[in-house]
């Protein structure tokens, strides 16, 4: 049951050094900020000016942090902190809102511990590569890869854990297996409208393949999936070894 006297929904902004992509975030949001929504920013002690950018718009911002943290997953863990809305959206400067996430949430039925949709995923320069988010089937879509974005995922508070700091890049992805694992995708809800446009190409981007790739490789021994570390290797030996090759070969023509 939701408590009516309460946000229903905390948009959760990590930023630092970012002042124009945070303004471009926050006018877009604010098309659809509610009374029931609750806008909070959590600034990484930014030297440039973020900070003002901050402060000018304290009709949107409900609250702020700025402080030194551990990294993006810490900066959304104080943003769990600190909201008392019911449900949580994660949505980082650079990243536009599309939907009335408030009335998608009052709207929604049988107070489900997360409610995702579909998310445009966009290019640096602008360009349109792919939409993303579809049902789930099964939890074990995340141990492919991550199927849904996570700006298109909300939470709701009281059910979602902190992101474990062991993750550099797939904190996301490992909190949101854990708390289907537990609750089960029936208590879930798919909502099929897009809910954000992302741009790629940020902040997984600062990492090599190797850092990836020994992260990944964590996440399948910490859920006790060591075999998927075996599977994963077999499947870029054939994409790096046959199907690669062959593409040089004949073609583009190749099925995947």
């Amino acid at each position: 049951m939701i408590d009516t006297r309460t946000p229903i929904i905390s948009i959760i902004t990590v930023v630092r050094n970012d002042a124009e992509r945070l303004q471009h975030t926050l006018t877009l949001a604010a098309r659809f900020k509610g009374a029931r929504t609750e806008h909070i920013v959590i600034d990484g002690d930014s030297n440039d000016s973020t900070l003002e950018v901050i402060k000018n718009n304290g009709d949107i911002i409900d609250r702020f942090i700025s402080e030194p943290d551990k990294g993006i997953y810490d900066a959304m863990n104080k943003g769990i902190a600190l909201a008392s809305g019911t449900y949580l959206l994660f949505l980082n400067a650079g990243d536009e809102l599309l939907t009335n996430v408030e009335e998608l949430v009052d709207t929604t039925p049988n107070f489900p511990v997360l409610i995702y949709g579909k998310a445009n995923m966009y290019n640096p320069d602008g360009r349109l590569l792919y939409i993303k988010g579809k049902r789930l089937k099964s939890n074990n879509q995340f141990l492919k890869g991550m199927p849904l974005c996570h700006q298109a995922i909300i939470y709701r508070r009281d059910s979602i854990p902190f992101y474990d700091l062991r993750y550099r890049v797939y904190a996301d992805r490992a909190l949101t297996y854990h708390l289907l694992s537990q609750c089960g995708l029936q208590q879930t809800c798919f909502v099929d409208c897009t809910l954000v446009n992302y741009y790629e190409g940020g902040f997984s981007n600062s990492f090599t393949d190797a850092a990836l790739h020994a992260e990944q490789n964590e996440f399948y021994r910490h859920i006790g999936k060591e075999h998927y570390i075996f599977i994963k290797y077999i499947k870029t030996q054939f994409k790096k070894k046959v199907k690669l090759p062959l593409q040089r070969l004949f073609g583009r023509h190749v099925r995947k």
